[in-house]
């Protein structure tokens, strides 16, 4: 305020208010008239605090302003009081540098007679008392004219203080005396650990379950903190199985045994108690902040710098305490244990490794050298591990010890030195299954339950409340709520009220999602129910909890399967809905008598119960000696060693995934703190005069920049996204996955019921014609399209060939090609089958009631299934083989194929047929028992072909469609079926994976194992050399792969497979684990997506990187996602869902990064200027405009169609930093700009604001100049209209205008602002302290007469009005500001620029052919 805008001096102006300073005097008779007692009524005084009473006394010391606010006032100032306050003066040229003028105005205008010294001065005082009569006594000048106090010190000998360095040393010496204490009784369990390597680590590796004979028992180790690895079997008596330990495959965990201590047990109580005193202790000096504990600043000696100074390092020292608690919280309390063998503890804590699954890596070196930073840090403080403290207990029987993790029981085994869980070895071979068919003795059953624990998988969901307090203990929660803290206490609680609000409301949706997620997942695990166990010879009615490997119980319909159990006898079928999401019931057979190979995950399968299904139908059966086989089963496995309860562990304890979106989030949170960090020093470089307010500034800084409701914000749009999900009958399971599908490149797709209809139709049959004379080969007859047509044989076979069930209400079950066949054949299946049939089919239109003596059923690894029938008409016995054309070939008389048998079977397949070959055999007149024993190739081999059965498999209607939207997404779409590849290359043409015109490539083994590469159309051989040009990108033309399950293996097994992925648009016969290992290839190279309808496929769902299951099942929780409508349309739904996600999340990212930009901003200018804006403006900002329009931006609606881009899922990526580095350096160009624009005007020169007036501690003072509203009028545009440029961008949302709510709060809070800016004053900018000032100074200076209440302003102008033609300046370049943001978004960050140049410059990424 020294010169104009002109350079001259500035002219002195009027100041009217309180602008006397106190006078002091030794006697109030020394006031002027008018201002000591006699201004106050009759019968009071004048008191020490300026006020009248009649009772003076109860006012302390403190509020005499006399005494200037020194804590110990000096001598000199012992005995003054004040006079009445001298109010509303005038002074003409008021110069507020020159105290003496204001001095001789007051002493004029007041009749304050003879020389009056400042207060301070003391030795002027003495002077003048030798000139001045007594009478005149001891006056001076004090109030303004008071020099600074002393800085304030404690004694610490306050109460307050003697308590916390109390508290403070008794937690000192407890954890002191716990150091050395624990540290002697460690001795020996430490120096056994350093002198055994490998003592805590080791691998938990799947056990090789064998027979006893090759079982060898490990030796025993010394020092027993083992590992959860495989142990010794443990013979019990009188049983033939092996109890072998076992434990989860690549699973590394560490065992550390502890036992309680009264000592340890003090010393983690005192840590409860300081970490909660320290929350009391900071909840004191808030209080004392606002007086609520008596009066302000009382624990502080009254001053409130030293309460300011004194809740820094309280609020330091109780957040580091915190941090390090939050990150040992689950090693804290056994760090207050003593540490000892685990076969000796009272609890063991076990450490498991999290390793992240990496979705998709940076290429970046810096992002890779800031990944490796943080990967060594995680390693240092170990938050790479699980840590998780079980109790230790002892079996009642044993004695021997055990506790539950993962909700599996492990038993230490002595022998071993180990904690195990043990499995039970009940053979491997159908003979030996079928040996344990008598069943259990109770003691034997005890013994084995003893070490398997309850056939029950107890899933412990916390309490609400108790999820809760978990949700708020993670790290991020303690930095919302500690900066919260801030908030509370330096008057800004009405903020922390509200950010509070939003990040509990957060934290309780996430806890009530979760929990309930989990209650979903114990209702699935958590079963019990009444069952009858074969115990000690005789069928005892338990619970399905006593169930033990060895087990025999009866099955019966409507059971829940309690275990995996292998089907000793009768007719069962069961619904496996439940577990795998496959829609028909299946129906499962007793295991044969002979010595095959059980395997329950291959050709088992149908001879497996598995634990989590239902069973639909359990039936006797009459064998062929008249005796009743009664449905019951063996129980296998139990628990968690089910397929159910493995799945129950991965969905409970899920692997980590690591995203790219995540990685760099995490890395820009790293530059934020350091950014954070240079915006504190810059808070107490310019406020250097008062640092404790310096350093609560800066706090605040920092707290805005990186914002409380960042997590909140990057969440809600998958929120958003799941919910829209559910309205389309697509359910989430998996929130993260959401964004996964966003980034979706690669889409695979089973074939059957997926792509195609779920049913076949028949579409004819092709036999094959044998003359009976040798000198002419076999050949086919012309292709009949009617069954009735058919000859005998192939009906017959047709009609009995299968494992086709009825459940009642008439339901079929069976495999889909069965159902058709058999319904194609009109026949019925006898309820009451003949005694020793398997079934009895009744064939009305050859007047036969045909008996299936013997079957094997259907295998995947043979495609082919057989039967055993016999015929009454002559009692011969016919097999039957029926299967996939390649295979049963190999089993078939080749006297009987004619010469052109795989030229016609590939025509047909050729066209979309699914050709099954059909062979025969005559056994003549034989007796069951004669071939009992008969394994399948025995039965099968050397039969006669019969011909083919054709059926085609239909495409959904929609599905050309859907594909056709992925394809135009730039999404690669590929087959992965188990059919035939020449069928899977028609259906991949009709669907439009790949185009009609498209020359294939089809890949084979040959006999002798060596890969041949045939053109499909052609049907000519083609060289390798024609191949790599394919995989080189030189091939000429439309050409594609496609390969058989064979040479998938062999590439697979040469190593040569990965270079053929990428290039191969069907696999064709693959087996289910062919389809998991197909599935991880894919996503080695991308984001790799795969639809099925949960049958065969949902490994390959549950490890694709987003699954689809097209099941309406209701757990169908194998996948992320699950949809009832079953059309291919429900992947495009989920892919523009997913790609609105994570545009949506990013664009809320950025929001909030903006924000805290401005605010930096802000902060920044208010740090030069030492000024701020008001606080009703702040509660505006983030009460209103960022929170409610942070929630705006999440509901930006999602594209029609997908884009052929995919949004960008780097938050470093050129994209997001055009948008974030340009919005953030136009906004400050803009805001130095208008800065610029202020001193260039002659109203503000010479009425600039002076901080060194006033007390900055006061930020709610710091608002009532020029500088502050310019401030705040642009920073309140920019905070608006971030919102409006983070809405831009139409490839996956919706166009900005469609987001109604976010268009319609923008325009409002335009509105709004400008009516501040240009209307005259008003009662709204008023409330902000913008265009506005004191009632008195509105009056006299503008003529404006204000019918509501003003608050005076704090400045020597006493308003900040600023000219008519000015405002509409102001706006112009606020409104500048704003295009010039949604220009740069528009033109340079997401069209024209960004489209040119991601077409010259792209960046490095996946090129596949779509």
């Amino acid at each position: 305020n020294e010169v104009d805008v002109d350079g001259r001096p500035c002219p002195l102006r009027t100041r009217t208010g309180a602008l006397c300073p106190q006078l002091c005097v030794s006697d109030v008779a020394l006031c002027p008239q008018g201002y000591g007692n006699d201004l106050c009524p009759t019968g009071e005084k004048l008191c020490i605090d300026g006020s009248c009473s009649s009772a003076c006394g109860d006012i302390p010391a403190r509020k005499n302003p006399c005494g200037c606010g020194f804590q110990f006032p000096p001598e000199q100032a012992a005995g003054l009081v004040p006079c009445a306050s001298f109010l509303d003066v005038t002074i003409d040229h008021y110069n507020a540098k020159d105290p003496s003028q204001t001095i001789d105005f007051c002493a004029d205008k007041f009749n304050v007679s003879g020389i009056v010294p400042i207060w301070g001065r003391w030795s002027a005082e003495q002077d003048l008392a030798t000139n001045l009569p007594i009478s005149n006594g001891r006056r001076f000048w004090a109030g303004k004219q008071c020099p600074k106090a002393p800085k304030y010190h404690y004694k610490y000998n306050e109460p307050l203080w003697l308590g916390v360095f109390a508290c403070s040393g008794a937690e000192a010496i407890i954890l002191a005396i716990w150091v050395v204490y624990k540290y002697f009784r460690e001795k020996t369990v430490k120096r056994l650990r350093r002198k055994e390597s490998g003592f805590t680590t080791a691998t938990a590796a799947a056990v090789a379950v064998a027979n006893a004979k090759d079982t060898k028992p490990l030796s025993g180790k010394l020092i027993d903190d083992a590992s959860l690895s495989s142990a010794s079997k443990e013979k019990r008596s009188g049983t033939s199985a092996s109890a072998t330990a076992s434990a989860d495959e690549g699973t590394e965990l560490r065992l550390k045994g502890f036992k309680n201590d009264v000592l340890g047990w003090i010393g983690f109580v005192s840590v409860l108690a300081v970490s909660l005193g320290w929350f009391v202790f900071l909840g004191f000096w808030t209080g004392d902040y606002y007086g609520t504990l008596g009066e302000v600043a009382s624990l502080a000696h009254y001053n409130s710098s030293l309460l300011d100074e004194t809740l820094i390092p309280i609020w330091i020292f109780a957040t580091t305490w915190l941090v390090v608690c939050c990150t040992f919280q689950d090693r804290i309390r056994n760090y207050f244990r003593i540490e000892c063998l685990p076969a000796e503890g009272t609890c063991v804590q076990i450490e498991r490794e999290l390793v992240e699954l990496r979705m998709a890596s940076s290429t970046s070196m810096f992002v890779r050298l800031a990944k490796r930073a943080e990967e060594n840090f995680v390693k240092l403080i170990r938050a790479n591990y699980h840590v998780k403290t079980c109790k230790i207990e002892r079996i009642p029987r044993t004695g021997q010890r055990y506790f539950n993790y993962m909700c599996t029981r492990y038993v230490f085994n002595e022998s071993s030195a180990q904690y195990s869980p043990y499995q039970f070895d009940l053979g491997s071979t159908h003979n030996q299954l079928k040996s344990h068919a008598g069943g259990l003795s109770s003691d034997e059953a005890g013994a084995r339950f003893d070490l398997v624990g309850p056939n029950f998988i107890s899933v412990d969901v916390p309490s609400y409340f108790m999820a809760f307090a978990l949700e708020m203990s993670q790290f991020f929660y303690l930095y919302q709520f500690m900066v919260m803290w801030l908030y509370y206490y330096w008057n800004y609680y009405i903020i922390g009220v509200i950010d509070t609000c939003i990040i509990l409301l957060s934290a309780i949706v996430k806890v009530v999602v979760r929990v309930r997620s989990e209650l979903r997942v114990k209702r699935m695990a958590e079963h019990s129910e009444a069952c009858s166990i074969l115990r000690d010879g005789e069928w005892q009615e338990l619970s399905t909890i006593d169930l033990v490997p060895g087990d025999v119980f009866r099955v019966a319909a409507g059971m829940h399967v309690p275990c995996d159990a292998v089907v000793l006898g009768g007719n069962i079928v069961s619904d496996e809905s439940s577990l795998t999401g496959e829609p028909l019931p299946i129906r499962k057979f007793p295991i044969h008598d002979d010595d095959g190979i059980h395997d329950k995950s291959g050709a088992g399968k149908i001879n497996t119960l598995f634990a989590g299904t239902s069973v639909s139908q359990a039936q006797a059966v009459t064998t062929s000696d008249g005796s009743v086989s009664e449905p019951i089963g063996l129980c296998v496995h139990t628990g968690t060693q089910t397929d159910k309860g493995q799945l129950v562990q991965e969905i409970l304890f899920p692997q980590p995934i690591s995203f790219i979106f995540n990685e760099q989030l995490r890395l820009v949170f790293g530059i934020l703190i350091l950014y954070a960090i240079l915006v504190f020093i810059l808070a107490m470089v310019f406020y250097q005069t008062q640092p404790s307010a310096s350093w609560f500034y800066a706090m605040f800084s920092c707290s805005q920049l990186i914002s409380p409701l960042l997590p909140a914000a990057l969440v809600m749009g998958q929120s958003v996204a799941a919910n829209r999900l559910k309205k389309k009958q697509i359910y989430c399971v998996n929130l993260d996955r959401v964004i996964m599908a966003g980034k979706v490149q690669m889409f695979c797709f089973d074939k059957t019921g997926t792509l195609t209809k779920e049913g076949l139709e028949f579409y004819g049959g092709l036999c094959a014609h044998n003359s009976g004379d040798d000198t002419k080969a076999p050949s086919f007859d012309s292709f009949v399209d009617s069954f009735s047509a058919l000859p005998d044989l192939m009906r017959t076979a047709a009609s009995t060939c299968h494992a086709v069930a009825e459940v009642e209400g008439g339901l079929m079950i069976g495999n889909p090609v069965d159902i058709e066949m058999f319904r194609t054949t009109q026949c019925q299946i006898s309820t009451t089958p003949t005694p020793g049939a398997l079934d009895t089919i009744m064939v009305p239109d050859l007047g036969l009631q045909l008996d299936v003596i013997k079957r094997f059923e259907f295998l995947h690894s043979r495609a082919s299934m057989s039967v055993a029938v016999r015929d009454p008409r002559d009692g011969h016995v016919h097999v039957f083989v029926k299967g996939s054309f390649e295979k049963i070939k190999e089993h078939l008389d080749n006297s009987t194929v004619p010469d052109n048998y795989m030229q016609a079977a590939n025509s047909m397949a050729r066209q979309g047929g699914y050709v099954l070959a059909v062979g025969h055999r005559d056994l003549g007149d034989i007796e069951l028992s004669d071939m009992q024993n008969w394994s399948r190739d025995d039965m099968e081999n050397g039969s006669a072909l019969v011909g083919f059965i054709v059926f085609k498999n239909l495409l959904k209607p929609d599905t050309p469609e859907a594909i056709a939207k992925l394809k135009d997404g730039s999404t690669r779409t590929v087959m992965i079926t188990g059919d035939t590849a020449l069928t899977g290359v028609f259906i991949a043409k009709g669907a439009g994976l790949m185009n009609e015109s498209a020359t294939v490539y089809l890949g084979d083994l040959t006999k002798a194992g060596d890969l041949y590469w045939t053109d499909v159309d052609k049907e000519e051989v083609v060289s390798q050399s024609v191949i790599d040009t394919v995989i080189d990108g030189r091939a000429d033309g439309d050409v594609e792969l496609a390969m058989t399950g064979k040479a998938y293996n062999h590439l697979e097994d040469v190593g040569l497979i990965r270079q053929y992925v990428l290039f191969t648009r069907v696999f064709a016969r693959m087996l289910p684990n062919d389809k998991v290992s197909c599935v991880q290839l894919h996503m080695e190279r991308g984001i790799t997506a795969m639809c099925g309808d949960g049958g065969n496929d949902c490994g390959a769902l549950r490890a694709a990187h987003v699954g689809l299951a097209l099941s309406d099942a209701e757990a169908s929780i194998v996948s992320p996602f699950s949809s009832s409508d079953r059309s291919i349309n429900s992947c495009v739904e989920l892919m523009i869902q997913g790609r609105s996600a994570l545009a949506t999340s990013f664009a809320g990212y950025l929001y909030l990064i903006l924000y805290g930009q401005t605010m930096t901003f802000l902060k920044i200018f208010s740090f030069y200027f030492s000024n701020t804006a008001s606080s009703n403006t702040w509660i505006w900002v983030d009460a209103f405009i960022n929170t409610i329009m942070s929630i705006c931006v999440a509901y930006s609606g999602p594209a029609t169609k997908l884009s052929k881009h995919r949004p960008t899922a780097r938050i470093l990526g050129p994209q997001v930093l055009a948008t974030a580095l340009g919005t953030v350096f136009i906004n400050f160009t803009f805001l130095a700009g208008a800065f610029g624009w202020l001193y260039r005007k002659s109203w503000f020169r010479c009425n600039e604001f002076d901080s060194s007036t006033t007390d900055i501690a006061k930020w709610w003072l710091l608002a009532d100049n020029y500088e502050a509203s310019i401030l705040a009028i642009v920073c309140l545009f920019q905070f608006v209209n971030n919102a409006m440029v983070v809405n831009f961008g139409f490839y996956f949302r919706r166009r900005w205008y469609r987001n109604y709510a976010l268009v319609f709060l923008w325009a409002v809070y335009v509105a709004i602002i400008s009516i501040v800016l240009l209307a005259p004053t008003n009662w709204l900018g008023c409330r902000f302290r913008l265009n506005c000032g004191s009632k008195s100074v509105l009056a006299s200076e503008f003529d404006i007469h204000p019918s509501f209440s003003i608050e005076d302003y704090n400045s020597d102008i006493g308003h900040n009005i600023i000219p008519n033609d000015s405002r509409y300046e102001l706006w112009g370049i606020c409104i500048a500001n704003m295009c010039a943001t949604i220009l740069w978004q528009l033109i340079f960050a997401l069209y024209p620029v960004h489209s040119t140049l991601r077409k010259k410059r792209p960046l490095r990424r996946l090129q596949v052919k779509l």
